[in-house]
């Protein structure tokens, strides 16, 4: 499956000097452990920067420890048993396997849709005020209750639990937990 995730772009060869560029080590060593010529592993090196978009090595490095953090972050998401979501610039980036059975939405279509269409009207303004606080990093309600929109158009009570502001792919995001609402 093709993705625009750094790692994914490397070729198996690229992947593997990738792997020891992030764990420290130097271009000799690395030429011995893959049994390739400095000019080889040097231009290996070349083409992930090309690849990551990178300016030196270690920005390359710091992208791709960057994104593999994130990548393990979405891995521990999709096993939660609650409904997450990381929206970013209003738009969902992230959603978990139990956030699209919630809402009766696939994968390919909850992701790219503005959070706003997941809402409720009589739940958008609060729902829209919380979701500014959290990027503004001012105080803001870590449990409420809104109105979720689901697919066909049906709506249904859902507890909100706001773990706040995160950083997703090197840029603000909100993480959110979405968990049915029981009435008492």
């Amino acid at each position: 499956m093709k993705t625009d995730w750094n790692w994914d772009k490397l070729d198996p060869l690229e992947r593997r000097v990738a792997e020891f560029l992030v764990q420290g080590k130097s271009n000799a060593t690395i030429c011995t452990e893959v049994f390739l010529s400095r000019a080889r592993v040097q231009e290996c090196i070349k083409r992930i920067l090309i690849k990551t978009g990178a300016d030196s090595t270690r920005g390359a490095i710091a992208l791709l420890v960057q994104e593999r953090e994130t990548l393990t972050l979405l891995s521990v998401l999709e096993q939660a048993r609650d409904g997450v979501a990381i929206v970013q610039d209003r738009v969902v980036t992230f959603a978990n396997r139990a956030l699209q059975e919630v809402l009766g939405y696939d994968a390919e279509e909850i992701i790219g849709m503005p959070f706003v269409e997941l809402v409720a009207a009589r739940s958008r303004n609060a729902a829209l005020k919380q979701h500014e606080l959290r990027l503004r990093g001012a105080p803001f309600s870590t449990l409420y209750v809104i109105g979720a929109l689901c697919k066909g158009g049906r709506e249904k009570d859902v507890v909100v639990a706001n773990a706040g502001q995160i950083l997703y792919r090197g840029e603000p995001a909100v993480l959110t937990a979405v968990i049915p609402h029981v009435a008492e």
